[in-house]
C-alpha cells in the first residue's frame, strides 16, 4: 500500500462500514473528473448527462415509453408529484441543453419528453470516460490484488442492484 500521510487515514484504517468508503471513492473520482473535464459541470450534471446517454439506448427508452404508456392509461395511478418531478426533471436536462451537451423535447408523443445527446455531449462523455480510466489507474496504483478487489465489488454491485432495480419499478420511473 502506497504511503498516505492524510490526518485521516487512521478514521479510514478503523472504519468497518462500507457507506463512507463507497461515498469518498465516488466523491474523489468526481473531483478528478470535474478538475479535469475541459467544460465545468457540477457532479449532478455528469450524472445527468451519463443518464441521457443510457436513456437515449434503445432498450431503455423502449421500457420508458413502455412505462408511460401506462401511466397514461391508468391516470388514476399517476403520482401526485409527477408534473413537479417531469418540470423538475426538464429544467436540469435544459441546463445541458444551455450547454450545448443534449437536446430537450417536449414535444414527444410517446414520452412525457425525450433528450438526445449533441455532439459535443457524445465527445464530453468519451473524455469523462477517459478520465475514469485515468482516476481508476490512480487509485489502484499500489493496491495489492486489485483484480480481486474488482472480482468482490462486482459481488457487491450485484447484490445491491435488486434494491435499486425493485425501487425504479415501484416508482413506475420514466424519467
Amino acid at each position: 500500500m502506497a504511503e498516505n500521510n492524510h490526518p485521516h487515514v487512521n478514521v479510514i484504517n478503523n472504519m468497518n462500514d462500507i457507506s463512507p468508503m463507497i461515498a469518498l471513492i465516488e466523491d474523489s473520482k468526481l473531483t478528478f473528473i470535474k478538475e479535469n473535464l475541459s467544460k465545468h459541470l457540477h457532479s449532478s450534471q455528469i450524472k445527468l448527462l451519463k443518464d441521457a446517454n443510457k436513456h437515449s439506448k434503445p432498450h431503455h427508452k423502449k421500457v420508458r415509453i413502455a412505462q408511460y404508456k401506462k401511466l397514461l392509461e391508468n391516470p388514476e395511478q399517476m403520482d401526485n408529484l409527477f408534473e413537479l418531478h417531469k418540470k423538475l426533471f426538464i429544467k436540469k436536462y435544459q441546463k445541458l441543453e444551455n450547454k450545448g451537451l443534449v437536446e430537450v423535447n417536449t414535444e414527444c408523443d410517446e414520452l412525457p419528453y425525450d433528450v438526445k445527446l449533441t455532439q459535443q455531449g457524445i465527445d464530453l462523455l468519451a473524455e469523462i470516460k477517459d478520465l475514469e480510466s485515468q482516476w481508476q489507474e490512480i487509485v489502484l496504483k499500489d493496491v495489492e490484488n486489485s483484480d480481486k478487489l474488482l472480482e468482490i465489488l462486482k459481488q457487491v454491485t450485484q447484490n445491491a442492484l435488486p434494491i435499486n432495480y425493485k425501487h425504479k419499478k415501484q416508482q413506475k420511473f420514466v424519467f
